[in-house]
């Protein structure tokens, strides 16, 4: 990772969404997340979660706000303003996600498919499998996977991918906590910027710098 900790941010200000069916996910939510943090956003189903994931990642444009990424000395990137090549740029190379299982052949094997969404070898794809109890599908075509064992395998692609920012949704579904713990924790030590969405019960808490609450579209932010 080459970006510092103290200018390594991802800042959200005034973001909303509003869907076709004329739901408003997100009404001016407020995010802010720094290099060596983890932020943590608890909710219910239904709250926005994977919309807010997907717009802070760039998979959704939303329709009022900005989302802003401080690359180190780099300098700033507005990712709702980029065109779509130069969003899939960021996300190739500064941002990993989670928020559903990998695209990718289902007849290509569980760890192929690690290896080729974190662009490490397949020895580092197979540890990272089993690091979140997951050897045994190492070898398994994605199509053969239950979809828990799925969602897994690209959450495993997620934390392998050498990223200054990690945006994760929901991962405590699919991972052993304390697997996923030490394994987030050592993600903001190398000075990553990690944003987590949980339920509102995540023990994820317990290591979080930041949590905030999702409801009705906006963001409570907590005192940790």
């Amino acid at each position: 990772m080459t970006t510092t900790v103290a200018t390594t941010t991802i800042t959200a200000a005034g973001l909303s969404k509003r869907f076709d069916n004329g739901a408003d996910v997100l009404r001016g939510a407020v995010l802010n997340a720094a290099g060596g943090q983890l932020t943590l956003i608890r909710g219910a189903a239904g709250s926005g979660r994977t919309t807010l994931t997907r717009c802070l990642t760039g998979v959704y444009r939303p329709d009022a706000g900005e989302v802003t990424l401080r690359l180190g000395d780099r300098g700033e990137a507005d990712l709702t303003g980029a065109d779509p090549r130069a969003v899939a740029w960021l996300r190739a190379h500064h941002i990993a996600t989670f928020d559903g299982p990998l695209a990718t052949a289902p007849t290509l094997p569980a760890q192929a498919a690690v290896a080729r969404a974190a662009r490490c070898s397949s020895e580092i794809a197979a540890a990272g499998l089993a690091r979140l109890d997951a050897a045994e599908v190492a070898l398994t075509p994605l199509g053969r996977l239950r979809s828990p064992q799925r969602h897994l395998v690209a959450l495993t692609a997620a934390l392998l991918a050498d990223r200054a920012f990690m945006v994760l949704d929901r991962p405590d579904e699919y991972a052993p906590h304390r697997a996923l713990a030490t394994w987030l924790l050592e993600a903001t030590t190398a000075g990553a910027a990690v944003i987590v969405t949980a339920a509102a019960d995540s023990p994820l808490a317990s290591i979080a710098s930041a949590v905030g609450e999702l409801r009705q579209g906006e963001i409570t932010w907590q005192t940790v």
